[in-house]
């Protein structure tokens, strides 16, 4: 159902703790270790129990923190299962901003979603992939919490577009253009991770699931290449993507 981008994949294994932070000096360090058991006391309950069914409260008891000191490190439940959301669109700025042309855009965006499953279904995150979706999929306020994680990657995708556009780019009519193709790459993506999410929590074999997850995207891209072809609507992208002089 989700991102990595994703959007958006967590882990309840302690290596993850190396995803949430780095810093130095004792009080950063401190700071991190803390988060850290905040973090891994919550996948275990999520795991044991049902994301809906544990507190903030049962989470600061699990971690042997008080329970304000969990809204220090999280604003809510969602915000630490998402927790590694921004891991999965840190290098959607680069697959933008390098692209030379349309074409190009579309293959690197495509690669972009191929980096996250390869990560989610690597050997060492699998298993940890697994527990993710089986958590996520059977609860209604992670999927409702899923869909502005969504909007944000449609609004971000967008962005990184209209600033790799520069002049172009400030035109309404490009705009909106660049916002309907964000829009259809963003589609796809969250299709193949809910084919992804889907197939995991069902135990099927991560050759399997990689299979089903590159199909969609084939498909999914074959068709926008498609429609952003010769004479269709890829024309305008390239022609401002192709007028920016910004990187």
């Amino acid at each position: 159902m989700t991102e990595h981008t994703p959007t958006a994949v967590a882990d309840p294994d302690p290596d993850a703790r190396t995803s949430i932070g780095t810093g130095t000096g004792m009080r950063p360090r401190k700071r991190e270790r803390t988060r850290c058991a905040i973090y891994d006391a919550a996948f275990r309950l999520f795991a044991e129990q049902g994301f809906d069914s544990v507190t903030l409260t049962r989470i600061a008891a699990e971690a042997d923190v008080a329970p304000a000191t969990v809204f220090t490190h999280f604003a809510s439940k969602e915000d630490i299962f998402f927790n590694r959301r921004q891991e999965f669109i840190a290098k959607l700025p680069a697959a933008v901003a390098d692209a030379p042309s349309g074409a190009e855009l579309l293959a690197q965006l495509r690669d972009f979603y191929l980096d996250s499953f390869e990560l989610v279904l690597s050997d060492q995150w699998v298993e940890r992939s697994r527990t993710f979706a089986r958590i996520l999929l059977p609860s209604a306020a992670l999927r409702r919490s899923f869909l502005p994680l969504v909007e944000q990657r449609k609004v971000l995708l967008t962005e990184y577009l209209v600033e790799r556009a520069g002049a172009a780019g400030e035109d309404p009519v490009h705009r909106q253009e660049l916002t309907i193709f964000a829009t259809f790459v963003v589609s796809v993506g969250t299709i193949a991770f809910e084919v992804l999410h889907g197939e995991l929590a069902a135990g099927e074999p991560a050759a399997r699931v990689r299979e089903d997850v590159h199909d969609v995207l084939d498909r999914g891209f074959d068709r926008l290449a498609r429609a952003y072809g010769d004479g269709g609507l890829l024309d305008v992208c390239t022609r401002a993507l192709g007028g920016s002089t910004s990187s």
